[in-house]
């Protein structure tokens, strides 16, 4: 029997019956392979998590012949030993970070299941624009409570707004609108602290920006040419620019797909989601889909479901859900869900089952749950009470358990997330040496 999970976890499933599809042979044959393989199926007690770096899970498996419990042992392996090891009963070592599949194999070779698992060190890095510095804060494991270790800055830059981090955790970078540079930084792999490596000429206002899973390419959304432009990392955390893809519209939002093979952004007029395929040999993009039109006041925040299926896009007044095809990078509507509210920022549980919004003009933070079947959302939450805030963007830690909010007018906002419910509550705030712009979770 097929569970509500299968679209996240069984990529024969993923590929044929929760992606758009050309009815040709392939998906056919692939079809037809995964109605034999139904008999014969694997379960794991994870199918996704987050662990510290340097810190173990335990994951166990069970194996299903013909829906009875069949007694076997696994063959476990990772998909990259250099992110986490795991042994042959299951323990997983996270070693540095990344993310990285733990797969169970049954010894007949009939079936398998993943474990998706993100290897965080426990740091938050945030842009402190009206300083020119970017804060770095160290999370407890235990309390999700931040400590501020103090501020880099982003000399010469000046107005620091978009921050990423490799997925290697080497290197990070900031979009420096006011002067029109991105600054390198160089990553502290016992300590998180922060060195600085440089600053690459980006072009007038840019803002938010998006690394490639494999750390080869940065995206940047640069508002005042109105363009995407693309850089490559090299070996020492430096960029070189690649080219400038014009969109004929400034915006400063801009996601990658779960998958690594697509950029989204915000068509000329606002009102539509463009996709653009990744070529992973020189970094350059092709405009290859076109969502259809939703209205929008110029807001658009986008956020991917961790099935790599489904975008949410945060716009006024209306958040859109499209159904995203991996192989082609069409979009299709789903759905859409009247909020009236301006989104900033957004992000969606690890998984897969809650969506939260920060709506930055009406000083709330609202969380939908997530129908695994369809992508559809349902309000279930609306927390409020952050009157004279300026909330901006929101961030997840990778077990799930804790939520943290910039806020341009204050202190960054730790929530804590009851993992059944999806409900926030706020725990407390914590002063990175000023306000926030932006921030992200390493």
């Amino acid at each position: 029997m097929l569970s509500l999970n299968a679209c996240l976890l069984n990529p024969i499933v993923q590929q044929v019956l929760c992606t758009e599809k050309n009815n040709d042979s392939r998906d056919s044959l692939l079809f037809w392979l995964f109605l034999a393989n139904q008999n014969y199926y694997v379960e794991l007690n994870r199918n996704w998590a987050g662990i510290k770096k340097g810190q173990t899970l335990q994951l166990s498996a069970q194996y299903f012949v013909f829906g009875q419990n069949t007694s076997t042992s696994f063959q476990w392996s990772s998909s990259d030993v250099s992110v986490a090891t795991v042994d042959q009963t299951g323990l997983v070592q996270g070693i540095s970070n990344g993310k990285v599949s733990i797969i169970a194999s049954t010894l007949d070779g009939r079936a398998s299941a993943v474990s998706a698992v993100s290897v965080y060190s426990g740091y938050v890095y945030t842009t402190l624009n009206f300083i020119d510095s970017v804060g770095h804060l160290t999370m407890d494991e235990a309390s999700g409570v931040l400590t501020s270790n103090g501020t880099a800055s982003v000399l010469p830059g000046s107005d620091p707004n978009g921050i990423v981090t490799d997925p290697g955790g080497k290197y990070l970078f900031t979009g420096d609108f006011g002067s029109g540079n991105i600054s390198h930084f160089l990553i502290n792999q016992s300590t998180g602290a922060l060195t600085a490596n440089g600053n690459t000429i980006a072009g007038a206002n840019p803002r938010n920006l998006v690394v490639t899973p494999n750390g080869k390419y940065v995206y940047l959304a640069s508002e005042g040419t109105q363009s995407i432009r693309a850089f490559s990392i090299n070996g020492d955390g430096t960029l070189t620019f690649i080219n400038s893809f014009s969109t004929s519209i400034g915006h400063s939002q801009i996601q990658i797909s779960r998958n690594g093979n697509f950029i989204f952004y915000l068509s000329q007029n606002l009102t539509e989601v463009v996709s653009y395929r990744i070529n992973y040999n020189d970094g350059n993009l092709t405009l290859v889909g076109t969502s259809p039109t939703f209205a929008n006041d110029g807001s658009g925040s986008i956020a991917t479901h961790p099935n790599g299926i489904y975008l949410y896009v945060g716009s006024y007044p209306s958040i859109t859900i499209l159904r995203f095809d991996s192989r082609s990078g069409n979009l299709s509507f789903v759905d859409s869900v009247l909020h009236s509210k301006t989104i900033n920022g957004s992000a969606i549980h690890p998984n897969g089952r809650f969506y939260y919004t920060v709506d930055i003009n009406n000083f709330s933070i609202s969380g939908y749950s997530v129908d695994p079947n369809n992508g559809r959302i349902s309000l279930f939450q609306t927390l409020t009470g952050f009157v004279g805030s300026s909330l901006r963007f929101i961030i997840i830690e990778p077990a799930g358990r804790y939520a943290y909010v910039a806020d341009n007018s204050g202190n960054i906002k730790h929530l804590n997330i009851n993992e059944s419910t999806g409900e926030l509550t706020l725990v407390g705030t914590v002063n990175p040496g000023s306000a926030q712009w932006n921030l992200t979770f390493l």
